[in-house]
C-alpha cells in the first residue's frame, strides 16, 4: 500500500464542471469522487470509491491527515508537478476545500474560492474541478490529495455542483421530493422528514384498521377497504331505520296496554278485582303484566260473580244507594266505610 505522505499522481483525478453562477458567498458543493468505482479516459481504473461506509473512510482518513488544515484547490495540479524534480513551479490556491460529506452519489466537498479563481471561472478559463487522491495497489481510493481548476479531466463523473441559485444537486432533489410531498419550495429537510413520518403513521393507522400489518401495500390496504364496504341491499337508511323502531314501540305499546285490559277485565269478571280498584289493577297490569296476573291468580274470591253488577236501589228522595249483602262483604274486605262505598257506587253506577 503507499505511503499517503508521498506524491499522488495527477492523473488519478476526477473532474467536476464549474458553471460561471456557481459561486454563492458561503461556497459552492462540487462532487469530488462518485460512489462505486470510476475509470480514467486514459483506460487506467478502475479506481474504487466503494459504498458509504468505504467514502466515510476516505473522508476520515483525509481529515486525520489535513488535521486543522484546509483541503485546498490549486490550478492544474501545480502543487503536484511542483514538486517533481525538474517540473517545479508555484501553486498558488484558487480556493479552499471547508467540508467534506458523504453523499448517496458519492463524495462531496464546499469549495470556496478566491476573488482570482472566482474571476476566471467566470470568464470561463477554467471549466473543470479535478481531485487527486492517493489509491492503493487494489485501485481503492484511500485519501483525498487536494483538487484543482482543470480544463482536460481525466474522468468523466455525472454532472455537478450547482444551478444558478448555488444549490447542489441534493438539494434540488430535497426541493422536488417537498414538492411531491405537498410542501413549498422553503421546506427543509425537517420539514419533509416530518411530513414523512406523519405520512408513515396515517399509513399504519389505516391498515390497522382493515386488519393489515403496518407495512402492507398500498394496494393491499385499498383492496381490504374495498372488501369491508357494506352491501347496500342488506341495509336501509337511518331515518327510515328510526321510523320503524318508533312505530314498533307505539305497537307494542298499544298491544301490552290491550292485554293489561284485558287481564284486568278477566280478573274482574273472576271476582278477584273490585271494579272500584280498576284503575289500580290497570296501572299493576301495564307495568307487570306477568305479575299481576300471578297475584290474580293467588287473590281470595272478594266479590261473587253475579253480584258485581247488580242494579242497586236508589232511593229518589235522597239519591242514596241500597247495599246488597254482596256489597257489604265488599266494602268490609276492602276496608272502607259505608259513606265511602257508597260514594264509589254512586261514581260507577252514574
Amino acid at each position: 500500500m503507499p505511503d499517503p505522505s508521498a506524491t499522488p499522481i495527477p492523473a488519478l483525478s476526477a473532474h467536476t464542471s464549474l458553471l460561471p453562477a456557481d459561486l454563492p458567498a458561503e461556497g459552492t458543493w462540487l462532487q469530488l469522487l462518485p460512489a462505486g468505482e470510476v475509470s480514467g479516459r486514459d483506460g487506467r481504473g478502475p479506481y474504487r470509491v466503494g459504498t458509504q461506509a468505504d467514502m466515510q473512510r476516505i473522508v476520515d482518513a483525509t481529515l486525520a491527515r489535513t488535521k486543522a488544515t484546509d483541503l485546498f484547490v490549486d490550478y492544474c495540479h501545480q502543487a503536484v508537478f511542483g514538486a517533481i524534480p525538474g517540473v517545479g513551479g508555484t501553486a498558488p490556491a484558487a480556493g479552499w476545500i471547508k467540508e467534506l460529506q458523504v453523499r448517496p452519489d458519492g463524495i462531496w466537498g464546499r469549495v470556496e474560492w478566491t476573488a482570482a479563481a472566482a474571476e476566471k471561472i467566470r470568464a470561463g478559463e477554467y471549466r473543470y474541478l479535478s481531485p487527486t487522491f492517493f489509491n492503493d495497489a487494489a485501485g481503492r481510493v484511500l485519501v483525498i490529495f487536494n483538487a484543482s481548476l482543470i480544463n482536460t479531466p481525466n474522468f468523466e463523473l455525472a454532472a455537478v455542483a450547482a444551478s444558478d441559485r448555488g444549490l447542489s444537486t441534493q438539494e434540488h432533489d430535497m426541493k422536488r421530493i417537498a414538492a411531491e410531498l405537498g410542501l413549498g419550495e422553503t421546506a427543509t429537510e425537517d420539514d419533509i422528514v416530518a411530513k414523512v413520518r406523519t405520512m408513515k403513521s396515517a399509513h399504519t393507522t389505516v391498515a390497522a384498521a382493515v386488519g393489515l400489518q403496518a407495512q402492507a401495500s398500498a394496494d393491499a390496504i385499498t383492496a381490504a377497504i374495498a372488501a369491508k364496504v357494506p352491501d347496500p341491499s342488506k341495509f336501509v337508511p337511518i331515518e327510515q331505520y328510526l321510523s320503524v323502531q318508533t312505530s314498533l314501540a307505539e305497537l307494542q305499546k298499544d298491544g301490552a296496554k290491550a292485554k293489561a285490559e284485558a287481564a284486568v277485565a278477566e280478573a274482574i269478571a273472576a271476582g278477584k278485582v273490585a271494579p272500584a280498584t280498576k284503575d289500580w289493577a290497570m296501572s299493576y297490569a301495564a307495568q307487570d303484566l306477568a305479575g299481576f296476573q300471578s297475584f290474580v291468580k293467588a287473590a281470595p274470591v272478594i266479590v261473587s260473580p253475579q253480584a258485581q253488577n247488580p242494579t242497586p236501589d236508589k232511593k229518589p228522595e235522597t239519591g242514596a244507594v241500597d247495599l246488597s249483602t254482596s256489597d257489604l262483604q265488599v266494602q268490609a274486605q276492602m276496608g272502607l266505610s259505608k259513606d265511602a262505598f257508597e260514594a264509589a257506587r254512586k261514581k260507577e253506577t252514574a
